[in-house]
């Protein structure tokens, strides 16, 4: 009789289980895993917290530097999803793949940073934020943001 009533159960939630649904995720508006799943690379993207695009300032100029969808690591190891923030000045990108040189117009860095003051003369600048992997190789166009300011 036990073996009998426990066949049952167990053949009850199989069939409640293995039954049609009413409604996909899609019509019931519930949460997947893709849905939560972290930012991909298409969404990833750079921006300035400071200064605001147009701002006239003066020097040293501080800038905060923003992403989303990837993380800050300082330089060393490639990994995917993570990387560091490089300054380009008076540039608007550094292409695909190009290893980032460091100078007086590509700022590196590569400790993690987010962010610094710039020593910059009176004029107008364009200022880009360019974010590179581990060995600074850049990730183009599409992990770059610029603003221009005037430093009075």
């Amino acid at each position: 009789m036990r073996s009998v009533f426990l066949g049952s159960i167990i053949a009850i939630s199989v069939w409640a289980c293995s039954g049609p649904k009413s409604q996909s995720n899609e019509e019931t508006k519930e949460p997947t895993q893709e849905a939560a799943a972290p930012a991909t690379a298409e969404e990833a993207r750079v921006f300035f917290k400071a200064p605001e695009d147009g701002a006239t300032v003066s020097s040293p100029v501080f800038v905060e530097m923003g992403v989303v969808g990837m993380q800050v690591e300082p330089a060393g190891e490639v990994k995917e999803g993570f990387g560091h923030h490089h300054i380009l000045i008076n540039q608007e990108y550094w292409p695909t793949g190009e290893v980032i040189p460091a100078s007086d117009t590509t700022i590196h860095f590569g400790k993690g940073q987010t962010n610094t003051s710039l020593e910059l003369a009176p004029g107008e600048y364009t200022i880009s934020l360019q974010f590179a992997d581990g060995v600074h190789s850049s990730y183009g166009p599409d992990m770059a943001a610029s603003i221009k300011v005037t430093v009075k």
